[in-house]
Parts: C-alpha cells; sequence; structure tokens
C-alpha cells in the first residue's frame, strides 16, 4: 500500500514544475493562460467528488485506485504530444479528477474506517506521500537539466509512475481486495449519523494555503532580506519539512491516543504561531532554528490528523477526494493571494513579506478555532 501511494505521488512534484515552462515554449502561452492551466486542473479535481461517490457505489476500492492511475498514465502521456493549448487544457482537467480518485481510494485502502490507529495509519501514508513528492520533484529537476527535451520528458516519466502504480494495483489485487472496503451503499437523504465535513474541508484548505505562503514567501523572506545563502535557506527550510514527514506517523499514533481533533488543534495553532513568530525572529539563526523546529513538530499531526477526522466522518471515498479537492483549493488561493498583495504592494519588501507571514497564519488559527468549536460536539468526530 505505501509503495502503490509512493508511486502514486511521483507525478505531482515531477511534472507540475515545469508545466508553465512547457506551456511557453510550445504555445506562447501567457502569464495568465499558465494560471488557468493550473485552475482547470482544481476544477477536475472538484468534479472527482461526485464521480467518486458513483463509483464507489459500484466498486471496489482497490478497482478505483488501480483504474484513476492508469487514466492519469494515459492522460499525461497524451499532454506529452503537441496536441494544442486547448486539449491540453482538458486533458489537464481529467487529470485532475484522475488525481484525486487515486488519491482517495488509496486512502481507504490505508484500513477500516472505524477501527482504533486509524490516524497512525494516515500517518504512515502521508510519510510515503510527502516521501513521493520528494522524489518526484527531484527525478524532475534531474531530467529538466540533463536535455533540452527534459522538461518533456517529465510528462513520459510521470506517466510511466502513474501506469507502474496501476499494475502493481492489479498485481496486488488479492492482498488488497482483503482490505479493501467493498462498493459503499449511496448516501441516504438523512445524513443523521455522519458527521459534518465542511470544518476538514476548511483544514484542509487553510493547511494548503499556508503551505503556499511557505513556498512563496518564505524562501525569498530568507534570501532577499534577511541575507541567508542557499545552503542556510536549505537547512532551515528542510528541517520543518523532514519533521513533518517523517514525524507523521508518530503524530498519528499520539492522535490517536489523545483525539484527533484535540491534536489537531493545538498543533494547528501551534503551527500558526510560529508561522507568524518566525517572520520577526529571522535576524538571529539560532532562535528562528528552533521556531522552525517547533514549527515542524507542530506540522506532523496536521494531515493525518485531518485525514482521521475526515475519514470517521463517515462520507467514504467521497470524503477524501473532496479533502484533496479542498487542500488543491487552498494552495491555489494562497498563490493568488500572495501574488495580488505583492502586485498591489512591494512583494519584495520586508514589511510585506511579514505582513503576509502574519496574515496566513493568524487565517490558519482562525480556521482551526473555527473547526473546533463546531466538531467539537459533533458525535461522529469528538472523541477528544
Amino acid at each position: 500500500m505505501l509503495l502503490l501511494i509512493l508511486l502514486s505521488a511521483l507525478p505531482d512534484a515531477m511534472v507540475v514544475p515545469v508545466l508553465r515552462d512547457l506551456l511557453v515554449e510550445r504555445y506562447g502561452a501567457t502569464a495568465d493562460q499558465a494560471q488557468a492551466f493550473l485552475a482547470v486542473n482544481l476544477l477536475g479535481a472538484g468534479l472527482a467528488v461526485p464521480l467518486v461517490r458513483r463509483l464507489r457505489s459500484r466498486f471496489p476500492a482497490w478497482s478505483i485506485a488501480a483504474a484513476g492511475a492508469m487514466a492519469d498514465g494515459w492522460l499525461l502521456a497524451m499532454m506529452w504530444l503537441p496536441i494544442g493549448f486547448p486539449a491540453t487544457l482538458a486533458l489537464r482537467c481529467a487529470e485532475g479528477v484522475a488525481d484525486v480518485m487515486t488519491f482517495a481510494a488509496l486512502f481507504q485502502l490505508l484500513g477500516p474506517t472505524r477501527s482504533g490507529g486509524q490516524a497512525w495509519r494516515m500517518g504512515v501514508g502521508a510519510t510515503a506521500l510527502v516521501a513521493g513528492l520528494g522524489a518526484g520533484a527531484i527525478v524532475g529537476g534531474v531530467a529538466a537539466r540533463a536535455s533540452t527535451q527534459g522538461a518533456t520528458i517529465t510528462f513520459a516519466l510521470g506517466a510511466g509512475a502513474c501506469v507502474l502504480t496501476s499494475l502493481v494495483a492489479v498485481a496486488a489485487f488479492r492482498r488488497l481486495e482483503a482490505v479493501s472496503p467493498g462498493p459503499e451503499a449511496p448516501e441516504p437523504a438523512s445524513a443523521a449519523g455522519r458527521g459534518v465535513l465542511w470544518p476538514m474541508l476548511l483544514m484542509a484548505a487553510s493547511d494548503r494555503a499556508t503551505g503556499a505562503a511557505i513556498t512563496a514567501v518564505f524562501g525569498s523572506f530568507l534570501t532577499r532580506n534577511l541575507g541567508y545563502d542557499p545552503a542556510e535557506r536549505g537547512r532551515l527550510v528542510g528541517l520543518p519539512l523532514l519533521l513533518m514527514a517523517f514525524g507523521a506517523a508518530p503524530a498519528g499514533w499520539v492522535a490517536d491516543r489523545y483525539g484527533p481533533l484535540r491534536v489537531r488543534s493545538m498543533a494547528a495553532l501551534a503551527y500558526a504561531a510560529c508561522f507568524g513568530a518566525a517572520a520577526w525572529v529571522g535576524g538571529s539563526t539560532p532562535v528562528l532554528s528552533g521556531v522552525l523546529l517547533i514549527l515542524g513538530l507542530a506540522a506532523a499531526p496536521l494531515l493525518p490528523a485531518s485525514l482521521s477526522l475526515t475519514v470517521r466522518c463517515d462520507r467514504g471515498s467521497a470524503g477524501l477526494a473532496a479533502f484533496r479537492a479542498a487542500g488543491d483549493g487552498g494552495y491555489f488561493a494562497g498563490i493568488l493571494a500572495v501574488v495580488a498583495v505583492g502586485a498591489w504592494m512591494d512583494g519584495d519588501s520586508l514589511a510585506t513579506q511579514r505582513w503576509l507571514m502574519v496574515g496566513f497564519a493568524a487565517m490558519h488559527a482562525a480556521v482551526t478555532v473555527v473547526a473546533w468549536r463546531r466538531m467539537r460536539d459533533d458525535s461522529a468526530v469528538s472523541f477528544g
């Protein structure tokens, strides 16, 4: 199962960083068209939610994972062809559907929805997911540097990883069938007994939006305004990412023991406080390192606890698909917010970047409070 999650994550980081370059090189796309290319993938992610619900009423989770990965591979392979910008947009939208289908089915396969240790299993899956993203970024970067056609080759590499995911799932279908939830009954008209889903979607969006701020603002903040060289910046940014990746499974165990809602809420508040504080303590490397250490530890429970809460909400694969789609939407919204503020103010100035970081930290803390207040009395998820 972990191998499947790792393989399925490879194309996400392998292909996306070179998409804009490909559009400019092939089709002369403008910056606005490149943004549309990213946005249409989010449209596909949203369309995946009703599709996953319908498919899960007929097929087991393992077969949807295999079919979604195979479809994703074929779509990436077709994007490798010079088919024109409109056709590439259409394929990109469909690829968003297939990607979310695969994610939702694979994470549902991590275990039964009502047994113990759910957050721990989600944490192990999150570690495999982050490892796949990291490996995909490395492979994509190497391919892009190795040849003048390297950016294009990443489509073929991503397609190969998806097809391999599907083939491994089919080869292991007997083992997967033993743990795969069978077809889900259609949702009843009354949602009695089901947890409310929107707080989990709000949390997913806020987590990814803050991640977008780290990507788009924090690196520039360290380099341009505080004078850290690339090696120092790499260590400072890499520290919390490593803690988040490899701390996910232990953090999931803690969430199972003390309650994912309680652990998620406390960790999210600490995470927001550290991200806001990092904007003001960057002048001292030891102090900044300590703040980022705490930030990484606080970030570790966010994904496993959130996924566990989503599963406990008892919305099946459709709930997990909605969680993924909300996260993708949050990331895109975060990038747009940074771009908008940068166009309105001096996006490279120390003051602007500090207040951007503080603003995202405040947003994350506010979402945490709203979600906790709504979910604490929800009998479907309020186990701690």
